[in-house]
């Protein structure tokens, strides 16, 4: 919602490039869910002849996830950017506890935030894993995903819950 238009653009530039390349299996990383759950979705709907996968998300030792972007940020903005993976470590924590209220995960992620002040909030949604439809009550597979301005870099980080 925060990016109109942007994965019209990106299914296209995929597309073209698929058909270009012709691959066997297009990788995706886990740190795009969103993305990779569209691309996955335009993949089988047009029958594309790919095999679609998924990265792990691959992280810094403080549990950032790695990105380009973490290269435009001064040393006080990088201590800040933690704070995503903190925050949905704390919405982890209450999920495996028995919190099913969104609402109340998205609240312990901010409350997380409120110390980073360098954190400007996006977007925190929990939302449907396989539609992306928010929801009210974890009662299915979700993807609690964030989304931040730190400094100059826009930041997202998730995690799915209930899975198999």
């Amino acid at each position: 919602a925060s990016r109109p238009g942007h994965f019209e653009g990106v299914t296209t530039v995929v597309m073209r490039l698929l058909n270009a390349v012709q691959p066997d299996v297009l990788w995706l990383g886990q740190k795009d869910a969103q993305q990779a759950l569209v691309l996955e979705r335009m993949c089988a709907d047009l029958l594309v002849p790919v095999r679609v996968r998924r990265a792990p998300t691959v992280r810094e030792s403080d549990g950032l996830a790695m990105s380009s972007r973490n290269a435009y940020l001064s040393p006080r903005e990088r201590q800040h950017a933690a704070a995503l993976s903190q925050g949905l470590a704390s919405a982890r924590v209450l999920l495996r506890a028995g919190e099913r209220s969104a609402a109340r995960l998205v609240r312990a992620i901010r409350a997380e935030w409120a110390g980073y002040p360098l954190v400007r909030e996006d977007y925190i949604a929990v939302v449907d894993a396989a539609t992306l439809a928010p929801v009210r009550t974890v009662d299915r597979p979700v993807l609690v995903a964030v989304a931040a301005r730190v400094g100059p870099a826009r930041l997202i980080d998730n995690f799915e819950w209930g899975k198999a």
